[in-house]
């Protein structure tokens, strides 16, 4: 009998579930309709400087003549494709390096911990911005590149950890007794215990990937060809936007981004809550 106590948590973690699944939805549709959203053209400039908001400019314009709630609408695109792409491939590389870690131990380990450790000397922004000075061109390929492949290190060590525990636990040492290998124990039998940390760690890159595209193109590192909340925030910084007042130019790529992984951090809750859940009640029966 399900205990009354478990309903509201149930609830509270089915409701946080919903709620970031609808905020990334609207965030999903409008990346995928911006041509039939954005009331005018990316690259407009043909209207008034600095009009304040109104019907014919929802956000007003910024002061190039561009309409601002055009731009913010383009710039959905890019921001939501780098902080989901960039988010899956850290992820990948941090379970990989992780469990392979935790599992194998003694040289494996070591090597592969010496190599996190060493790069977790250098601030992870420093490293972008170090690498993205290599590259020829810093194209939205490029950008998720660099934000991936240097995202992954605090979450190899937190599944590392996770996987050492579970490494001792008696379903391993059964799982070889019956003559699985050693792929087989990882991927059947310790990675599906591992959902609950790989959760919180992928929403924890997938908003910092956005978080870390919006700080370079803020630093002029990002493509200015492609248009994303950062740049938004990067050229109205430079046109001093705060002097001229206008409100509409900053405030609304700064709303957008922390929805957006507003959205991310409910799903990620719901989910951890509906686990642990489910897996209190398979305990009690």
């Amino acid at each position: 009998m399900r205990n009354k106590r478990t309903l509201p948590r149930e609830r509270s973690g089915k409701a946080k579930l919903w709620g970031g699944a609808c905020i990334l939805l609207i965030f999903a549709a409008v990346s995928l309709a911006t041509a039939q959203i954005a009331p005018y053209p990316k690259n407009d400039m043909e209207f008034e400087v600095w009009l304040k908001p109104s019907a014919a400019h929802l956000l007003g314009t910024d002061s190039y003549g561009q309409d601002v709630f055009s731009q913010l609408v383009y710039g959905t695109r890019t921001s939501f494709l780098v902080g989901v792409l960039a988010g899956l491939i850290t992820t990948i590389i941090g379970v990989l390096v992780g469990v392979t870690a935790g599992f194998y131990r003694r040289w494996v380990s070591d090597a592969l911990m010496f190599v996190v450790d060493l790069l977790l000397i250098i601030p992870v922004m420093a490293l972008m911005i170090i690498l993205a000075s290599f590259l020829p061109s810093m194209g939205l390929t490029s950008i998720v590149l660099v934000i991936g492949l240097l995202s992954w290190l605090y979450m190899a060590r937190s599944i590392r950890s996770q996987t050492l525990s579970e490494r001792q636990r008696g379903y391993v040492e059964a799982a070889r007794v019956a003559g699985m290998s050693d792929l087989s124990i990882m991927l059947r039998e310790i990675l599906p215990n591992l959902y609950p940390i790989i959760l919180a760690n992928l929403v924890s890159v997938t908003t910092h990937a956005v978080l870390a595209e919006a700080g370079l193109s803020f630093l002029g590192i990002g493509d200015p060809k492609n248009v994303s909340w950062g740049t938004i925030l990067a050229l109205a910084h430079a046109n001093n936007a705060i002097m001229y007042d206008a409100w509409w130019w900053i405030v609304p790529p700064g709303l957008a981004t922390a929805l957006f992984c507003f959205g991310f951090i409910l799903i990620g809750n719901g989910s951890l809550e509906r686990f642990r859940h489910k897996r209190g009640a398979s305990q009690q029966t």
